[in-house]
């Protein structure tokens, strides 16, 4: 990546950009959340001890941040999510995404690291420990919101690389090959702060030992602005890097590796989905036809652990445009639009 120049600030410096990163959260809807992330978050000193479980992360977001960890409990599991990749007639490469969750409001987040690439992220209040049933935002502490940084679960960068983490019900991975280690969620910031395509990513993959969280596998697609799309995944701690082999790919929570072992494997109704989809268009699609695929990939149901799991929110990644088009809580009805370059700025789209 281009490099920038490491910046130094003061304790007094530290705290205002924290104050105003804590103040610049603005509500859209019950739904949506938006917030300026203007304070350091030391991504590198992290990458470079290494990151090896939600303890350590937490441990070290809150000690960084000067924050107190007394209301910190543990969070459940359970990703049932859909992406896909498309492209407009104008030659933008799109990535489409439904995150599904258990029920709570999204933040999506403007960062700007002090060395690395501009973004835009997007993160469940339940990973921050807000949610509807417990501990709204509006009535609790902002400063939960430091742990957005570490918490994203998609995202784009300036250079036009997005990335989204998809759930497999497989053995979860531990590498152990001497290299640092890394969890899934700090793995997504790196990509966004330090990837400008597809290939950066995959080289950035290759220098950690992943080790995932919440008792699950994940996997990664990544689409950038060449249009270059693959999905990373781990098969028995072994990387494997899934190439589109046609126009467009897809993943949702299953493996695409033929190793892998999907016994456990779900989400193939979506698929279908998806795949009739792009077949009828060629793969050709603007970002309310992606939308409406993915009003059709929509998640509702009971987990075992008694919550409902729901769609937390629909959002297609214009990788040329650096623009989001977002929907939250499944309410098609209020499409939003969000740039990369116009933080907490919101445009409401008509269909």
């Amino acid at each position: 990546m281009d490099k920038k120049e490491k910046k130094y600030i003061s304790k007094k410096e530290f705290s205002r950009l924290k104050k105003e990163s804590m103040e610049s959260l603005v509500k859209v809807d019950k739904h949506i959340y938006l917030q300026h992330f203007k304070a350091p978050y030391s991504l590198d000193k992290l990458l470079n001890r290494g990151c090896s479980n939600v303890v350590d992360l937490i441990n070290f977001v809150y000690t960084e941040m000067a924050v107190h960890k007394r209301f910190i409990y543990g969070t459940v599991s359970g990703f049932a999510c859909t992406t896909f990749d498309a492209f407009k007639q104008d030659g933008s490469h799109l990535l489409a995404r439904n995150f599904d969750y258990k029920d709570s409001p999204l933040l999506a987040y403007w960062s700007t690291p002090e060395n690395g690439y501009k973004s835009i992220a997007l993160t469940s209040m339940n990973l921050m420990f807000y949610g509807y049933n417990h501990q709204l935002i509006d009535t609790h502490k902002k400063s939960r919101t430091v742990l957005a940084p570490y918490t994203c679960m998609d995202g784009m960068n300036e250079k036009g690389l997005a990335i989204a983490v998809l759930e497999i019900r497989a053995t979860p991975t531990k590498q152990i090959t001497g290299r640092r280690p890394i969890i899934t969620t700090v793995a997504l910031r790196a990509v966004l702060d330090k990837c400008a395509t597809v290939d950066e990513a995959i080289e950035l993959f290759k220098n950690y030992d992943m080790h995932d969280i919440l008792y699950h596998n994940y996997h990664f697609h990544i689409v950038d602005a060449s249009g270059r799309s693959v999905v990373i995944e781990y098969v028995n701690n072994e990387m494997k890097v899934i190439e589109k082999e046609e126009k467009n790919q897809y993943a949702m929570n299953f493996y695409l590796s033929p190793q892998g072992d999907n016994s456990k494997g779900y989400g193939y109704e979506r698929r279908d989905v998806v795949i009739a989809a792009l077949s009828k268009t060629d793969g050709e699609m603007n970002e309310l036809e992606c939308m409406d695929v993915l009003s059709n990939c929509l998640v509702n149901y009971k987990h075992d652990m008694g919550y409902m799991m729901n769609t937390i929110w629909s959002v297609v990644y214009n990788c040329e445009e650096k623009s989001v088009t977002l929907v939250g809580g499944s309410d098609f009805e209020h499409i939003y639009k969000l740039s990369l370059d116009k933080p907490c700025e919101v445009e409401r789209i008509e269909k």
